[in-house]
């Protein structure tokens, strides 16, 4: 049997889709054949890998311009008749219409670019007060285990009224 029916048997048979005879053929290969257990688990990745694809739907007008256009073609002058009248249009030159892509592709490029770098210096230069207002409070952090144990803001008011420390404050002055 060719590899491509194999492959072909292969995805029936993850599918469902075979008859029991055939599906019991493919199981007994599945036993016997390393290779058809590593292309049973790449087929097997490979749908799990398309379902996380996005599902694209075709728009409300699809079929109409599909049709639209097969009989536009359909229509279109024979090659002798075609010829007599794009005689008085000249088409645009190979050169020119490079020029025109390559010219879309710098101007697609020059603003990527742009907006690249506005978005590197919009992140580098914002305001660094938030950054600024932690250095300055950045002993009070470094101690911030120490403060939680006090606990209470009333428990260090009544140390200083205590006077308790007044001594030592007199003898850092002298």
């Amino acid at each position: 049997m060719p590899p491509d029916k194999d492959k072909e048997e292969l995805v029936a048979y993850l599918d469902g889709e075979l008859p029991d005879e055939a599906a019991s053929r493919v199981e007994k290969s599945l036993v016997d054949d390393a290779n058809v257990r590593r292309d049973v688990e790449q087929l097997t990745k490979t749908f799990d890998l398309l379902d996380l694809l996005p599902i694209s739907q075709a728009s409300a007008r699809f079929a109409e311009k599909t049709l639209t256009a097969i009989r536009t073609q359909a229509e279109a002058p024979t090659t002798e008749s075609a010829d007599n009248e794009t005689t008085s249009v000249k088409p645009q030159t190979n050169y020119s219409q490079r020029a025109i892509v390559w010219g879309i592709r710098a101007a697609a490029f020059t603003g990527l670019m742009f907006a690249a770098t506005s978005g590197f210096n919009g992140a580098f230069h914002q305001d660094s007060d938030p950054i600024d207002e932690l250095l300055t409070e950045l002993p009070v952090i470094q101690r911030l285990d120490e403060y939680q144990e006090i606990g209470d803001v009333e428990f260090l008011k009544s140390l200083s009224e205590s006077g308790l420390f007044d001594e030592r404050d007199k003898a850092a002055q002298d």
